[in-house]
Formats: C-alpha cells, structure tokens, sequence
C-alpha cells in the first residue's frame, strides 16, 4: 500500500548518512564530491529529506541550513541573507551547480533544489572564481535531476491566506535511460502571516542531463519573477533617542506599507559537462549566465525614534539591472609516484558583469510614522519607475592547481592548492579603471586513525575585488553603490570527525581574519561605509547528525564565536566585537517516527544574547520551538504525504540581530503550514 510512497522516501535519503539528513559525500567544488570522513574542512551537504522537513515560508531553504552550526539565519523573507562563521552572506556569493553568480540576493525559491553544500570559511582556491566573494563559507545548491518517472503535485497552504501549487515532473528516456528530464514549476500566492505582506512568485525550472559510458552532461534553465508587498527586512534605531533596546513586537505586525513592494525576474542557465579524455584524465566545462531585472523598487525600512518604539519610515524607487556570464574550463585526474597517489585539478575560469544602478529616482520621496507595537497603514502615493543608468563592468579572471596527495593506504592525505586571479571594475564617474589582483593559497592535512575518526587542519584564504556598499540599507549611506577598496580573508581552522554507531559529530576550532567594515556617521546625518582594520572572528563548532535508533533521527550543533576588530585606526577599536554577532548559537532538529505512516517533526532554535550600538546595547537571547508531523496514506490508488507544520509554537516575540549591524530583524510569528504532496 505504501510502496510508491516508500519510494519517494527512498529518493530523498539516496547516498546519506544515518538519519537521511546529510550526504555522505557533499559537493567540495572544483574537487568534486568527497567522502565527508576525507574532506579536510567542515562540510555538509542537506539533503532533499532535509529540506522537505525544515524549510520554511519565511527563510525557505535557509532554516535546513541552519542546522549546520557554521550557519545563523539574519533576516527575514525579503532577503533572506544568512551569516556563516559570523560573516553575512546572500545569493549573489552562492553557487548553483558549482557556478557562482546565478542567484538573486531576494526571496529565493527553492522548489527546484535537490541538496545544499555548505563548506565553511573561505574556500575560493577550490571553487569557481565569483564576482562576489563568499568569505565565511560557501554555499552550493545542486539541482533536482531525474532518477524515475514520476509526477508530484504539491498543494500548500503557507499561513494568513498565502497558498501554493506546484508539480515536480521526471522521467527517464531512452532504451538506456540516458537522458533525464526533470520539470519543476510552482505559483506562490496570497498574503502572509505577517500584516502588510503578500507574496506573488512564478517559478519554472528545467534540468536536462544525460549519462554515457565517457561523459556526463548537465543543463539547468530557471525563471523566476517575484512580486513582494511589504517584505520585512531590518529595523534601523536611532540611539542619539533611543536610550533602552525597546522589547521585540509581535511578529506578524505591518512594519511597512502595503503598497511597498519588490518586484523581480530572474533568468538563469547553468552548464556542466565531464568528459572522459584518457582512464586517468578528464576534462570539464562549466558555463554560467544570470540576468537579473529588479525593475521594482519601491521600498524602505523603519527608524526607530525612542523607547516607545515610534518610528519614521523613508520610501523610495531604487530598482536596477544587471548580468552575469561565468566560463570556465580544466582538467582532472590522478597519478601515481611510488606508493603516493596524487589527485590533481588544473583550471581556468573568467566571470564577466554588467550592473546598471544609480542614486534612484529623484523624483519620488515618501516619509511616513508608525509604531512598532501595532499594524500600521498609510496612504498610498502612487507607483513610480524608473530605469537605473549603466553604472559598471566587471571582469575576473581566475586559474586554479590543487594536488591532494594520499598515502599510507589513503589514511593521510595532504591537500594543496593554489588560486590566482585579476579583476577589472569600470565605474562610471571614476577617472580609471578600478584594478586588483591576489595568489592565494590553500593547504589541508587530514589523517584516519580508524575508518570511523579522522583529525585535520587547514589554511584557506580568499581575496575580494571590493565589496559593494549596500543600496537598500537603512543607513542613508553617502557611497553606496560604490566599491570598496580589495581586500584578503584568511582563516586556520582545526578539528576532527568521529563517527559512534548511527552518529557522526564534527568538533572544529576556526579563526578567520578579514578587512574591517564600519559605518562612520557624518556630521550631515548620512553614512559613510568604509575599512578600518581587521575583523576577527574565531571559536568553535559542534556538529552532529545520525539515528539513535530507527525511531530516531537528530540532526543540529552549536556555535561558540568571539569577534573582535583589531589593527583600527590610532589603535581607536581595537578589542572591540562587532555588532550584532552573538556568542552562542545553537539548533537542533528530530525526526520521531512511531510507525511506517507517521513522522513527527521538531526543531529548536537558540540566538544568544548580543551587542549591538558598539557594544552599548543588549540584545536579549532568544529559543523557537517548531513542531510538525507527516502521514504517508493514499488516496484510492494515488500515494500522498501529509505535512502540517506550526512554527513559533509558543507565539514568542524577539528580535534577531544582524552582523556587523546594529539593526535587527522582527522574529517570525507563529504561523501554521499544511502540505499535501501526490505522486503520480
């Protein structure tokens, strides 16, 4: 009765570890998948069961994440931007199918997604050279390929009266099967819990692969267009005013008109292709494009004026435009001299951007009060458009060598590599062209003791051609849109793997140092964001993923980090953190299965207390309890999962902080989801 339902299950945990959550060989890049006890960095890769269990309207993808330690969710469904190792991170530093540069920074869809890799700390000498670098971690999503013929149609209801459809098609083709096609396309619509918002989003994917005796080929198109009223973001203080952190509201208060809105399309392609040149060689070729068209923006965030939590809220019409084309190509394989085997990569790569934007619309300008305790609403002033003026091109070229040596029966490998590349900015208003250029290397040794405990140690470094100073921030900064000057990241990182039983836990020990950002207030009330210094940002990780037994499944971690800036200006901040980084962080999520029909679902969430204000303010730590349940039954001869989720399921009010910020999110408020899947 339950065969095909099985089946769908059996599909979701294909090559994990004990409990279904993580792969059992993640995705590392350039060097392709590894068995997580080789790996010599902290690595995991979500699995499609994941996903399904802990993804969530709000943060979508990011809650799976966020059951690794390395990751801390820091914002709400607008951005959905996430912090690994402390360091904040959006789709425009993530990869798709090993491809940098394919994803919006807004609300990302993810219905098209198979797994998701995280390798923490700064891994550019192993993976494809981004215009935007990813300096806490790395983030992969790999997407949905056909393994069966099948049909799954997915009816949700998302919580307030937001809904959504969605039909996953695949089959297999051929008298061999070869060639594989997978569809997946969902509609998104409605309002949200949260007052003032309504989410519209269309999404159509594509995957094409095919398998030969030689090669493997994969192709993946993706549309997407968003259309987003009243998204909440951050919520900026001004504490020239504000003397006391005022405590949290209540999550589902309208913070933001209902008339605000973001609106998107998104079109991307990613091409990979293996191709087997001789039995100990193969070549590749990886190619990339993303056009991303934000041509609405009409937006802002709310500025909290006193301990009452009255706030003013400044709207305006920012869209823009840009393209990004990625090309790269090398080859792998293996040798041997004596008894040590070497595994080898050689790569090119070059990544190319247009980006159109500019200081806004100068024609539309609204400001309105609020309070932050109740559901606000304002009139409406009317839509604007504006078309953003070209305002810079960007080229990096990148080359790549990684050796993993292996000896002693593959019980010590030795890793090394190294990365070089050169950027190009051409801005428009700058006298000349914007240049960098950086070699950095990347060097690991890992040695297991037993099949089942490994140690290990790394050096990995990455170099960015400037950061971007934010257009959306609440921050009215006098530079943004402007490129800050290249900087280097470095981090050591120590630690070991132990598997015991159906468990497998991580223990590592990391620092990572990295050029300072600061917000420098001036005289006329604006913002400047500028580098001071370096930031440092060490501690430790817990991971741990397995089964106690076949009732149990548990998957979670904790994260202990100090960050602090040093080398600042006339030694000005030196020792002291940064904003809004807590100290503790931890997750942990269950899967309690009774019988062959039921699974229930838990998850909690614990932020520890922060600083925020340079360290003058407090922000109070906070625990979130999620619980579902799913039901696999049928309905006549058609297999169909259940899934009811209750997130927040005691209604807590808190605020989430932001790194390297002192605004902060509005936590989520308890928001009830029902799910019902049908295979076909």
């Amino acid at each position: 009765m339950y065969v095909n339902a099985d089946r769908d299950k059996a599909e979701d945990t294909v090559g994990t570890l004990p409990g279904g959550f993580i792969k059992e060989e993640p995705s590392v890049g350039l060097l392709g998948h590894q068995d997580v006890m080789d790996a010599p960095f902290a690595v995991s890769e979500v699995s499609q069961k994941t996903i399904k269990a802990f993804a969530s309207p709000v943060n979508g993808v990011n809650e799976a994440l966020a059951l690794n330690p390395s990751v801390t969710i820091q914002s709400g469904s607008l951005y959905q931007d996430i912090a690994i190792r402390g360091f904040r991170t959006n789709g425009h530093r993530q990869y798709v199918n090993g491809i940098p540069g394919l994803l919006c920074q807004e609300n990302i869809p993810y219905y098209w997604v198979d797994s998701v890799s995280v390798v923490s700390g700064p891994n550019i000498g192993v993976r494809g050279t981004g215009l935007s670098e990813a300096i806490g971690g790395v983030v992969d999503y790999t997407s949905k390929k056909a393994v069966t013929n099948a049909t799954d149609l997915k009816l949700a209801y998302r919580g307030g009266s937001s809904f959504e459809e969605g039909v996953d098609y695949q089959t297999r083709l051929g008298s061999d099967k070869k060639w594989g096609v997978r569809v997946t396309t969902n509609n998104i619509h409605g309002d949200t819990a949260i007052d003032n918002e309504k989410l519209e989003q269309q999404n159509i994917f594509v995957n094409i692969d095919h398998i030969a005796e030689r090669s493997k080929t994969n192709f993946l198109f993706g549309y997407n267009h968003t259309k987003h009223y009243g998204g909440p973001y951050g919520v900026s203080f001004d504490f020239t005013t504000v003397t006391d952190l005022p405590s949290a509201p209540k999550g589902s208060n309208g913070l933001k008109p209902d008339w605000s809105y973001n609106a998107y399309e998104n079109y991307i392609m990613a091409f990979n292709h293996e191709q087997k040149l001789s039995e100990h060689v193969i070549g590749f070729v990886n190619a990339g494009y993303h056009k991303e068209n934000w041509y609405g923006y009409i937006d802002g965030g709310p500025k909290v004026l006193n301990n009452n939590g009255d706030f003013k809220i400044s709207v305006s019409n920012f869209p823009l435009f840009l393209v990004k084309t990625y090309l790269g190509m090398g080859i792998k394989g293996d040798f041997t001299i004596g008894k040590v085997k070497n595994e080898y990569m050689i790569g090119v790569d070059k990544s190319w951007e247009t980006y159109d934007i500019d200081n806004g619309n100068p024609n539309y300008s609204w400001k309105g009060f609020g309070n932050i305790y109740q559901t606000n609403s304002w009139a409406n002033p009317g839509d604007a458009h504006w078309i953003p003026l070209h305002s810079d091109t960007t080229q990096m070229e990148g080359w790549h060598v990684v050796d993993t040596l292996k000896a002693l029966d593959d019980k010590l490998q030795v890793t090394l590599g190294v990365h070089g590349h050169r950027a190009t900015v051409n801005q428009v208003g700058e006298t000349s062209l914007k240049k960098s250029d950086a070699i950095t290397p990347t060097y690991a040794i890992s040695y297991k003791f037993t099949p089942d405990f490994m140690m290990y140690a790394d050096h990995t470094e990455s170099f960015g051609m400037g950061a971007r100073v934010s257009t959306t921030s609440s921050n009215d900064y006098v530079n943004k849109g402007k490129m800050l000057d290249p900087a280097k990241t470095k981090q050591n990182e120590v630690g070991f793997k132990i598997k015991t039983g159906k468990f497998l836990n991580t223990l590592a020990y990391f620092d990572i140092k990295q050029a300072n950002a600061i917000d420098v207030k001036l005289a006329n009330g604006r913002w400047l964001r500028a580098l001071d210094g370096e930031q440092e940002n060490k501690g430790f990780e817990w991971a741990f993923t397995g089964n106690i037994n076949d009732r149990w499944d548990l998957i979670g971690g904790a994260m202990y980090i100090d960050v602090k800036q040093t080398k600042t200006k006339n030694g000005a901040n030196d020792g002291k953190p940064v904003d809004g980084i807590p100290h503790w962080t931890a997750n942990v999520g269950a899967i309690y299965h009774p019988n062959s029909q039921w699974s229930i679902i838990g998850r909690g969430n614990y932020i520890g207390t922060a600083k925020i204000n340079g360290d003058t303010v407090k922000v109070p730590s906070s625990f979130v309890f999620d619980l579902g349940a799913t039901y696999d039954t049928t309905f006549g001869k058609t297999p169909v999962t259940l899934q009811a989720m209750l997130y927040n399921v005691a209604g807590k009010d808190y605020w989430i902080p932001s790194g390297s910020s002192s605004s902060l999110t509005v936590g989520g408020p308890r928001t009830f989801v029902f799910s019902a899947n049908f295979r076909f």
